[in-house]
């Protein structure tokens, strides 16, 4: 991967460059690991004052939106101290306290004001992490390599959380008497990866900025970038559809297991992790917003596909091997996987496109916005998924992602069009006042 130099007189070797983003990418591949566990465990930690009986539904959806509602409202926050306290201070601070936060909530089950407030710090800490990494794949990068940059970025993601989804189901057998020594376990991964980006990473070389209010911060993101919102939002609100596809499925077939359900979940895993550094890296070679488009078309295949699949292999019978149940689903199935692996090229080339038209100085806002579109989004494709699915099935959730995928999409393609005729009309208004009387 080409790397840009700094804007620094003295510049940054090429081996300094990859040194740093191999750093980053172990740091959020680690991360994730314990993310993942924590999908697993965290629904099942909760218990009564008695240390046995399981706390309700409500009070545990509770707890666990506590997470993602203040990882959304810190996201802009957080972007704005990034461009101005640099962007290690940040990361480090993040990793340092998720490791103390989970080691907190290991100390108690019962406590759930306490196991609370952790878990929404946590928000906080993972806002800290992923806006600043974001923010330093940005800087290390230039036009002809940021896609390969975020495709990585995606990649380590996704794989750390597969794994971490194993590990969480390891650790819900082999603690099962003793889930508080799990989080343990989890809060000595992260102190790990805290403690290797502590002693390893350097701060990039970067613009700083002056004091700035968050207002006046939202106003000097760029058209470009305000274009792509609409686009973005939409795929975050069906990642909250996704997030909802576990209880579905339990619903539609309740003997339906995670052990039954992991290869399938590590396929599409890793069908996303390759596909977003290939696309990513084809972002590079033919711009952004065609590879978007590969995106969108692939992205709302799969959502009108995926109801029939999903009907096709919950008719599988359950004594069936992973293997007979992946020949089952037939061509239905492979044309779904086709269309499912061309949506991956959404996030990279939506993350590089920020990257490319976010100013220099305020590129961590910009990536404040992504982490805060983000987290509104899941929140809101959680509630229209359950509604949806009460309303209509299946068929009405994974609809309406697509309508929503299919209108935001060509909203943000009437925006950047507008945009480019704005920004054409200024230069051909430069170009007549320069010209000679």
């Amino acid at each position: 991967m080409n790397i840009t130099p700094s804007n620094n007189g003295n510049g940054r070797g090429v081996l300094a460059k990859l040194g740093t983003l191999s750093i980053l990418y172990v740091s959020v591949f680690l991360t994730r690991i314990g993310f993942g566990t924590m999908l697993i465990l965290f629904p099942i930690y909760l218990v009564k004052p008695d240390g046995v009986t399981p706390v309700g539904p409500a009070v545990t959806g509770l707890v666990l939106s506590l997470y993602p509602a203040l990882e959304g409202i810190s996201a802009l926050p957080v972007g704005t101290w990034v461009d101005r306290q640099g962007r290690r201070r940040a990361f480090v601070t993040g990793m340092s306290s998720i490791t103390i936060l989970t080691l907190a909530i290991s100390l108690t089950r019962t406590n759930i004001p306490f196991v609370g407030g952790a878990h929404a710090l946590m928000g906080l800490s993972a806002a800290m992490v992923t806006v600043s990494s974001l923010t330093m794949i940005t800087d290390l990068t230039g036009v002809r390599n940021r896609g390969t940059g975020m495709g990585a970025f995606d990649m380590a993601n996704l794989v750390g959380y597969g794994l971490g989804i194993i590990l969480g189901t390891i650790m819900e057998r082999t603690f099962n008497s003793s889930l508080q020594t799990a989080f343990q376990v989890v809060a000595a991964i992260f102190g790990i990866a805290a403690v290797f980006v502590f002693f390893s990473l350097r701060e990039p070389a970067h613009s700083s900025r002056e004091q700035r209010s968050l207002s006046a911060t939202f106003t000097t993101v760029s058209g470009d970038v305000a274009a792509i919102l609409p686009v973005w939002f939409s795929l975050t609100v069906i990642v909250g559809f996704y997030f909802l596809l576990p209880s579905i499925v339990r619903q539609l077939q309740p003997q339906t297991t995670l052990e039954r359900s992991a290869g399938l979940i590590l396929i599409g895993l890793a069908v996303l992790g390759g596909g977003a550094l290939l696309f990513g890296r084809l972002s590079d070679k033919i711009g952004r917003t065609k590879t978007m488009t590969i995106g969108v078309i692939g992205e709302l295949g799969f959502l009108l596909l995926f109801p029939g699949l999903l009907t096709t292999l919950i008719a599988i019978p359950l004594d069936e091997s992973f293997l007979s149940a992946l020949f089952l689903a037939g061509p239905l199935g492979v044309l779904a996987g086709a269309f499912f692996f061309l949506g991956s090229a959404l996030v990279p080339s939506i993350l590089a496109y920020i990257g490319d038209n976010a100013t220099h100085d305020v590129r961590g806002s910009a990536m404040g916005l992504y982490s805060l579109m983000l987290s509104a989004g899941i929140a809101i494709g959680n509630v229209v998924a359950g509604i949806t699915f009460e309303a209509g099935g299946v068929e009405a959730v994974f609809f309406t992602g697509a309508a929503i995928l299919g209108g935001m999409s060509l909203a943000s393609g009437f925006l950047l069009r507008r945009q480019n005729h704005v920004m054409t009309s200024v230069g051909d208004i430069s170009r007549t006042q320069s010209k000679p009387l």
